[in-house]
C-alpha cells in the first residue's frame, strides 16, 4: 500500500508491503515487528508527546520505520537516512503523521495491531 504523508508540510510517499519488515532488518538490524508493537504501544499514550522519555523513546523508531517506507515508495527519494532527516526541520508541531506512519506499517501485518 502506498500513502502520502505529510511531515512538516512536506509530502512523503511512502510504502508497505510484506518487503517492509525485510527491508527494515536489513537497514537497522532490528525486528520491524518488534518496534512497530512499540510504537503502537508507545502511540496509546494518553499525552504522547508531553513526556519527554516518551518522545526520546518514539523518534528513533518512528524516523526509521518512516525512512524504509520511503524507500520501499521510491528507491530514489533520499539517499540516505541522514538526507531524509535533513528534509525534516520540526518534527512534532503537527503530530498527526505520526499515527499515519504507524497505520501504514501496520496495513500489510495485520490491520488489528494497532488496535489490540
Amino acid at each position: 500500500m502506498e500513502k502520502i504523508i505529510k511531515i512538516d508540510g512536506k509530502n512523503y510517499t511512502m510504502a508497505s508491503s510484506a518487503l517492509t519488515q525485510f527491508s527494515y532488518k536489513n537497514i537497522t538490524g532490528r525486528s520491524f515487528l518488534d518496534d512497530v508493537k512499540r510504537l503502537v504501544d508507545l502511540s496509546k499514550a494518553e499525552n504522547l508527546l508531553e513526556d519527554i522519555s516518551s518522545i526520546d523513546n518514539i523518534s528513533e523508531l518512528l524516523l526509521q520505520v518512516s525512512y524504509v517506507m520511503v524507500k520501499e515508495a521510491d528507491k530514489n527519494q533520499y539517499i540516505s537516512f541522514e538526507d531524509f532527516l535533513k528534509s525534516i526541520d520540526n518534527l512534532y508541531d503537527d503530530i498527526q503523521w505520526i499515527y499515519e506512519v504507524i497505520d501504514l506499517a501496520v496495513t500489510p501485518l495485520s490491520r488489528n495491531l494497532h488496535k489490540s
